[in-house]
């Protein structure tokens, strides 16, 4: 079974079923130890050990493998997999000659990371008797692998597997975004509450679902209205409800740029469905109502990308004008320079360098707008020498115009 990707968000400590409790403890250890410099891996002597894949011995190791195999795609860039490593890392003598547990690093194999559809690190697939059984993505305790490892070996599907996971919150987050809907009605009479009961946060599964952008969101959406599900300001402008959205502003006009309980503003999520709805997006009725994209957002929410994502250079400036910062940054350092180099907004780029803003700026990881072009650039040049359909150089033509459009701008 293939599920989707869901974007990993660090698990929220002081949750009282268990699971998440102990995994805070887990996290709090490992990221200490990834501070310190040190890496977390089994003691020496403690038997078997994690598996190194590649594209040589992946068919064997994996394809061929007469036990149960957890497969941990990573990268060493990957912060959150800093913390999901050391846990794959810990399973392997536990579970010596009754499953295997590898890792593969996505950026020494691309090809495996591609044929499977990994979309994002981290991210560990199950597999049994030569074929995938299940996913998931972020992280998750510890005991959910072993639990899903010991289902399998038991010969139990990963649904029946899954099912007993669900009182744990950040799994049934995973769960609620990742499964098609058709496992999420499966799960309904074990758990009725699975779309409407809210998580620790006081977030609801219709708001997530609403943040969490993938092939089924919309089947997904139906599913959970069909529960009758409690519907906030910000669900309002996801759905497209603008009428309703615009009586609900008229009674709570703060409630235009309020954030959700995961931080989320209506804003950020009328712009993440703006693509979906088109001549139904409520942006304009949250900007009329005096959405104020000048507030600051949280790291994950941060206005920047979507909004180079809507391509709208007056909706850009609009937003400049309305006091939005072009240089503020998300966590990873990227300001709105960056996400338009990232995704070719020429337009967009010739704006803010006209607003002024730092062609030099840099990432966390030290990288300027031009860098990032230039990476681009390259990586499009190998494509563009591997594709065969016309259609394709054509996009991958027309990219790499984009790029040297900007990279002109850049150093103009």
């Amino acid at each position: 079974m293939r599920v989707g990707f869901f974007a990993w968000c660090t698990p929220t400590c002081g949750n009282s079923k268990g699971r998440s409790t102990a995994l805070c403890v887990l996290l709090s250890g490992v990221i200490a130890a990834c501070a310190a410099g040190d890496d977390v891996a089994p003691a020496a002597g403690s038997g078997a050990q994690v598996v190194l894949l590649n594209s040589d011995n992946f068919d064997q190791e994996v394809y061929q493998a007469d036990i149960p195999v957890l497969v941990d795609f990573t990268a060493t860039w990957c912060v959150p997999c800093k913390v999901v490593d050391p846990i794959v890392e810990s399973l392997a003598p536990e579970m010596a000659g009754r499953a295997k547990i590898a890792k593969l690093d996505i950026d020494e194999s691309t090809d495996i990371y591609r044929e499977l559809g990994v979309n994002g690190v981290p991210h560990v697939l199950f597999f049994r008797d030569g074929e995938e059984q299940d996913r998931i993505v972020g992280v998750q305790s510890r005991e959910t692998y072993v639990d899903y490892l010991e289902a399998m070996i038991a010969g139990k599907s990963a649904f029946e597997a899954s099912l007993s996971f669900l009182n744990d919150d950040a799994f049934r987050r995973h769960f609620v975004v990742s499964r098609p809907v058709e496992d999420l009605e499966k799960a309904l009479p074990d758990r009725p509450d699975l779309l409407v009961e809210p998580f620790e946060n006081g977030q609801t599964p219709l708001s997530l679902i609403l943040i969490s952008p993938s092939v089924r969101q919309n089947a997904q959406i139906e599913l959970a209205l069909a529960q009758e599900p409690a519907v906030s300001t910000a669900d309002l402008a996801g759905l497209g409800r603008c009428d309703d959205l615009k009586a609900a502003l008229a009674t709570d006009p703060e409630a235009a740029s309020r954030p959700g309980p995961d931080g989320a503003s209506p804003l950020w999520v009328a712009m993440m469905r703006a693509h979906r709805l088109e001549d139904r997006s409520c942006l304009r009725t949250l900007l009329d109502a005096g959405a104020d994209p000048s507030r600051e957002q949280a790291d994950r929410f941060h206005l920047a990308r979507p909004l180079v994502l809507r391509e709208d250079v007056d909706l850009l400036r609009e937003f400049l004008d309305r006091g939005m910062d072009p240089e503020s940054t998300n966590d990873e350092g990227y300001n709105l320079l960056h996400w338009a180099s990232v995704y070719g907004m020429v337009d967009g780029a010739r704006l803010l360098l006209e607003r002024g803003v730092d062609a030099g700026a840099k990432t966390r990881q030290g990288q300027t707008p031009l860098d990032i072009l230039q990476d681009r650039r390259e990586r499009r040049m190998e494509s563009l020498e591997e594709v065969e359909s016309d259609e394709h150089r054509a996009v991958l033509a027309e990219s790499l115009r984009e790029i040297d459009e900007i990279i002109a701008l850049l150093e103009g």
